[in-house]
């Protein structure tokens, strides 16, 4: 008899080669909103329920309630993270909370109703009622819940190729690999270095026609933005609605921001003793949903109070934070950015002492190759500091199995902050001497831009991992 899933599958990249499971069944499909590839799944595939996520909302705030306030104390944690993911597209505090109890009820009702045997999400949570939500619920049943997470990017020719790995969220453990038992490409980590530099490169040698028409796309969002305004409709992003003037009043934030970001940094001098820490881009699920610690002023200040004496803190800002999104997919950012930028962000950071903004056109790799040492929750710039060897700070380390490498000083409190700069300042040097075990063990690759046949992995992952009972 088949086990029943709950798949979070967005790409469209799963559910063909986990229908032809003998093993496994997709009781339940949480997707993107595209109607030819839902007439595909409801005409071929007959899978009878499914959701999309632009009318989750929509759907749950349909079903009937049923939920104890004993159930609404327990999840208290899951809602703080359902109202951050949707401060980047609402500024309606009721409606927020109205959704994010209609979802606990809609899912307790799944689990209670439907014998699911464990929850799949492909990609990275977003802490939303859609994903993180059905994963806590899940685990609260004793129903495992596996995320298979993207890392890294890289692109070759024409192709897109991502480093992945599988978190088991109930057990909040990465799961080890049988690449060849499961079907799994080996990952090269040595191909993802740097790969945002490699990936510009090759995304200008060659664009399709297709590919360079959605260069417009940004500005066919302002436009549909001022269509917006003029016909006073709301702008709708995965199902929850802002204003339009949101986007033009943006705009000219991230300009301003720019300018006075510019004017307060300081010179780049790689002949001193420095930590560098590498701001996230926000507002963004990588660290918003992931990490236990994601503000950054408050993590800059741990660093800046546990620095030796005569050390600075190089800080410089994502390279898209403060760009005016003129490139696909990066415009509706301009809903919130407002929330998560501002002046007093870099003037709280400028008022301490020892740490100093630089200029973002700086490249990473070449602040790197001098540091005492690198900092950051769980950002890509971690693989550059292992490639050259640098001590390594992570202040997210449960959120990567680069986490788990022996060399690594995972902070999880201010004392243990304070003595990993006392490391630094005697000397430590990592060796990294576990790095291609921990590779081969956790990380595996597949192609972005196509459907995955993970068939193996998740009759594996549904059938004979643990349970969290």
């Amino acid at each position: 008899m088949k086990r029943n899933i709950v798949l979070i599958d967005l790409d469209f990249k799963l559910y063909k080669s986990i229908y032809e499971s003998k093993l496994v069944n997709i009781e339940l499909l949480i997707t993107e909103n595209n109607e030819a590839q839902l007439k595909e799944i409801r005409d071929s595939y007959g899978i009878k329920n499914i959701i999309t996520r632009d009318k989750f909302h929509e759907f749950t705030e349909k079903e009937a309630i049923n939920i104890s306030y004993e159930t609404i104390e327990k999840f208290k944690a899951t809602q703080l993270d359902s109202e951050h993911y949707q401060d980047r597209f609402s500024d309606d505090a009721n409606l927020k909370q109205y959704r994010y109890y209609s979802a606990l009820s809609f899912w307790i009702k799944v689990f209670n109703d439907n014998k699911i045997s464990a929850v799949i999400a492909d990609r990275i949570l977003h802490g939303a009622n859609y994903d993180s939500l059905a994963l806590d619920v899940a685990k609260s049943y004793g129903i495992p819940g596996y995320v298979i997470e993207n890392f890294m990017f890289r692109y070759f020719d024409d192709s897109g190729f991502v480093n992945r790995a599988v978190l088991n969220y109930s057990l909040k453990k990465w799961v080890p690999l049988d690449h060849e038992k499961l079907g799994l490409k080996h990952s090269k980590i040595e191909d993802y270095l740097f790969y945002p530099e490699k990936n510009n490169k090759n995304i200008n040698k060659k664009r399709s026609f297709k590919e360079f028409l959605k260069l417009f796309l940004p500005s066919y969002g302002k436009l549909m933005s001022l269509r917006k305004i003029i016909l006073r409709q709301e702008i709708f992003m995965h199902g929850l609605g802002s204003h339009p003037g949101f986007i033009y009043r943006n705009i000219l934030h991230v300009k301003t921001l720019r300018r006075f970001y510019n004017s307060i940094t300081k010179k780049f001098d790689s002949s001193r003793k420095y930590l560098f820490y590498a701001l996230h881009f926000e507002p963004e699920a990588s660290i918003m949903a992931r990490a236990r610690l994601n503000n950054q002023l408050f993590i800059i200040k741990q660093i800046s109070q546990s620095l030796p004496k005569g050390w600075i803190l190089y800080v410089k800002d994502h390279p898209d934070q403060l760009e005016n999104y003129d490139r696909p997919g990066l415009w509706y950012f301009l809903i919130s950015i407002h929330k998560y930028r501002t002046k007093n962000f870099y003037k709280k950071l400028n008022k301490l002492d020892n740490v100093c903004l630089i200029d973002t056109n700086i490249k990473s790799q070449d602040i790197i190759k001098s540091a005492e040492g690198i900092s950051t929750i769980n950002g890509s710039i971690a693989l550059e500091a292992l490639h050259y060897k640098k001590p390594l700070l992570l202040f997210g380390h449960q959120n990567s199995p680069l986490g788990l490498l022996k060399d690594v000083f995972k902070i999880t409190s201010t004392e243990h902050c304070h003595e990993a700069l006392n490391s630094l300042e005697s000397g430590f040097t990592p060796e990294y001497s576990d790095l291609n075990d921990i590779v081969d063990k956790y990380f595996f690759e597949t192609e972005f831009f196509s459907e995955n046949d993970l068939q193996l992995l998740i009759d594996y992952l549904v059938l004979n991992n643990e349970s969290c009972r």
